[in-house]
């Protein structure tokens, strides 16, 4: 079975900088109690695309389902959105 075709990308402005591993996670993501542990981990990985679209599932260990899940959550606290894949 392959991975669904859903692509992700950060809304809005963030901070970017020219060093990819230097990504600042906002403080009121990270203490959210409505996210999971999993949906900050996603939006982790969203930001150090800087930008640019994410293919959540590519080489994940997590379950299809339960990567879904943390893509709904960021979604409905406006984290995120779904954009159509390259």
């Amino acid at each position: 079975m392959s991975a669904p075709d859903e692509w992700i990308a950060a809304t809005g402005p963030r901070p970017v900088s020219s060093d990819p591993n230097d990504t600042a996670i906002p403080d009121a993501v990270l203490d959210d109690p409505a996210l999971s542990l999993a949906a900050k981990g996603l939006y982790a990985l969203v930001l150090m695309k800087q930008g640019q679209p994410v293919d959540p599932y590519d080489d994940a260990f997590e379950d299809a389902a339960d990567i879904h899940t943390a893509i709904d959550e960021l979604v409905a606290a406006g984290l995120v959105l779904r954009v159509p894949g390259p």
